[in-house]
C-alpha cells in the first residue's frame, strides 16, 4: 500500500495556516451549502419521483427487453432507495441549519454581553456552586455549538455515503444471484450447468458473508483491523470492498470521528438520527383508515380513478387499461389496453414475426436503394425501401398481439374486437384501442372485465412455453351508459 506524500517544512506550515483560516470561515460555507442543498432536495424529491416512475414504467419492467428480472429488481432497488437517502440527507441538513441559526443567535447575543453575573442572581444553597460550574458561558457555548454543527455537517455526508455503499453492495449481490437463477432455470440442465450453478451459489453466499464482515468492521469501529491474527485475513476483504463501496470518498471522515469522539457519543447521535428518519418514514406510511379496503383493480366495488382519463392525475401512468370517462355518452366505449413490456416474452412466443415491426428497412438497405436509383432514374427510393407487405404484416401482428386479451361486458365475452395500435396522450403509453358498440346494453351501470394471458416470473426467467400461459383477471371496472 503506497503512502500518501505529505508536505514538509514551510509547505506544511503554510498548509496549516491555510486550513486554520478555512476552519474559522467554514461556517459560512456550511450555511451556503446547507441552504442550497435543502432547496435542491425539497424541489428534487418530487422531480426525482416522476423520473423514477417513468424509468420503472417504461424501461425497467422485470423480464422486459431481455433484462433478467433479478437484475431489473436490483436496479429498481437502487432507484427506490435514493429518495430515502434524500430524505435522510434533508433531515440532517435541517438539524444542522437549526443549530447554525442558534449559533449565530448566540454570537449576536455575546456582542451585547458575554458575562453572567451570578452575584446579581443571588443563588442560595447548592445552586450557588452548581450553576457556575455547569452553565456554559456564551463564549464556551459558541465554541461548543460550532464544533457540533461542523461535526453534524460532515457526519451527514458520511451517513449518506454509507447508505450508498450498502445499496451498491446489495445491488451487486442481487445481480450475481440472478446468474444462479438463470442457471437453475436453464432448459439444458446438464451436469456442467449443475456444477456451475452450485459454484455460483457458493460464490454469492461467500460474497454476502464477506460484505457482512466488512460492514460489521465499520459498525464496530474498525475492530477487525485491531485483531492481530484476523487483520491478516481481513486485509484483502477490506481492499476489495473499499473499491466497490467507494469508501475512499468518506473514510477520512469516518476515522477522524472514531478517533476524536467517544463511541457512546457516536452511537447516541446515530441512534437519534435514525430514530428521526424512522419516525418520518412511519409518519408517511401511517394509515388511520383501518376499515377502508386496500386498493384493488379486480373488484367492481372499488372505483379506481386511474382507469378513467378524466379522473387520472396528469403524472399518473396507465398501468392496465383506460376509458375516456366512466360515462359513455355516444354509445361507443373506447377501451385502451396498455402494451406492457413484461409481456415481451409471451409475445415472442406467440408472435415471433411481430418483433421490431417497422415500415422501413435499415440504413444499409436505404444506402443500397439510393445506389440503385442513381443507376436507374425510373426507380423511387421509397418504393425500394418500403416493405410492400407492411400493412398485411401490421394487421397480422395486431391480431396476434391482442389475442392475449379477453374482454367481457356484464359477463359476456366480446371476441374479435377491432383493435388499432395507439400511443395514449396521457404519458405516451403504448397500447391497443378497441371501440365497442354498447348502445344495445341500455342506459345504466355495466361491468367491464378484462383478462390477459400471464406466466409466472419463474417461467419468464427460464423461457415461457405455451403450457405456462394462463388467462387471468387483469382488471374489473364499472361504466355507465347515458
Amino acid at each position: 500500500m503506497t503512502n500518501i506524500d505529505r508536505p514538509k517544512g514551510k509547505d506544511e506550515s503554510k498548509l496549516r495556516r491555510w486550513v486554520a483560516n478555512l476552519q474559522l470561515e467554514s461556517w459560512q460555507l456550511e450555511l451556503l451549502i446547507t441552504g442550497f442543498s435543502i432547496f435542491l432536495l425539497v424541489t428534487g424529491i418530487g422531480e426525482y419521483a416522476e423520473i423514477n416512475r417513468n424509468i420503472q414504467e417504461n424501461k425497467l419492467n422485470p423480464g422486459a427487453n431481455g433484462i433478467n428480472p433479478l437484475l431489473s429488481i436490483s436496479i429498481n432497488f437502487i432507484l427506490d432507495t435514493i429518495p430515502i437517502g434524500m430524505k435522510f440527507f434533508l433531515i440532517n441538513l435541517l438539524i444542522h441549519l437549526l443549530l447554525r441559526g442558534f449559533w449565530i443567535g448566540i454570537v449576536g447575543l455575546s456582542s451585547v454581553s458575554s458575562f453572567i453575573d451570578y452575584d446579581k442572581l443571588a443563588f442560595k444553597g447548592k445552586f450557588r456552586k452548581y450553576m457556575p460550574e455547569n452553565v456554559r458561558s456564551l463564549d464556551e457555548l459558541i465554541v461548543h455549538l460550532d464544533k457540533i454543527s461542523s461535526v453534524i455537517f460532515a457526519y451527514t455526508f458520511l451517513l449518506v455515503f454509507s447508505i450508498v455503499s450498502v445499496v451498491i453492495v446489495v445491488a451487486i449481490g442481487v445481480s450475481l444471484l440472478s446468474v444462479t437463477v438463470m442457471l437453475s432455470t436453464s432448459n439444458e440442465l446438464t451436469i456442467w450447468v449443475g456444477i456451475m450453478n452450485l459454484l455460483a451459489i457458493f460464490a454469492v453466499i461467500f460474497y454476502f458473508v464477506l460484505a457482512i464482515i466488512f460492514f460489521l468492521d465499520t459498525l464496530f469501529f474498525s475492530a477487525f483491523k485491531k485483531s492481530k491474527w484476523f487483520s491478516v485475513l481481513y486485509y484483502p476483504i477490506y481492499r476489495f470492498f473499499s473499491v466497490i463501496t467507494l469508501s475512499v470518498l468518506y473514510r477520512s471522515i469516518y476515522y477522524h470521528l472514531i478517533t476524536t469522539y467517544k463511541k457512546k457519543q457516536i452511537i447516541g447521535v446515530s441512534s437519534v438520527l435514525l430514530l428521526v428518519l424512522l419516525v418520518t418514514l412511519r409518519a408517511d406510511a401511517l394509515d388511520v383508515n383501518v376499515f377502508y379496503p386496500e386498493r384493488t383493480n379486480i373488484s367492481e366495488g372499488y372505483m379506481v380513478e386511474g382507469f378513467y382519463d378524466d379522473l387520472r392525475a396528469d403524472d399518473q401512468f396507465i398501468r392496465e387499461l383506460s376509458l375516456p370517462s366512466k360515462y359513455v355518452e355516444n354509445g361507443f366505449l373506447e377501451l385502451f389496453l396498455r402494451y406492457n413490456p413484461k409481456d415481451n416474452s409471451t409475445l415472442e412466443l406467440l408472435c415471433p414475426d411481430s418483433y421490431k415491426l417497422s415500415p422501413d428497412e435499415g440504413v444499409l438497405q436505404g444506402f443500397k436503394a439510393g445506389m440503385k436509383v442513381q443507376m436507374d432514374t425510373t426507380l423511387n427510393v421509397d418504393d425500394l425501401v418500403r416493405d410492400k407487405n407492411y400493412e398485411a404484416r401490421l394487421e397480422q401482428s395486431l391480431a396476434c398481439q391482442t389475442q392475449i386479451f379477453e374482454v367481457y361486458i356484464d359477463g359476456k365475452l366480446y371476441p374479435n374486437l377491432d383493435y388499432a395500435f395507439k400511443t395514449h396522450n396521457s404519458n405516451g403509453e403504448k397500447g391497443y384501442l378497441a371501440v365497442i358498440d354498447v348502445i344495445e346494453l341500455g342506459r345504466g351501470k355495466h361491468l367491464l372485465e378484462v383478462k390477459k394471458l400471464k406466466a409466472s416470473s419463474t417461467a419468464r426467467m427460464r423461457g415461457i412455453q405455451l403450457q405456462d400461459l394462463k388467462m387471468e383477471l387483469m382488471a374489473k371496472l364499472n361504466f355507465w351508459v347515458e
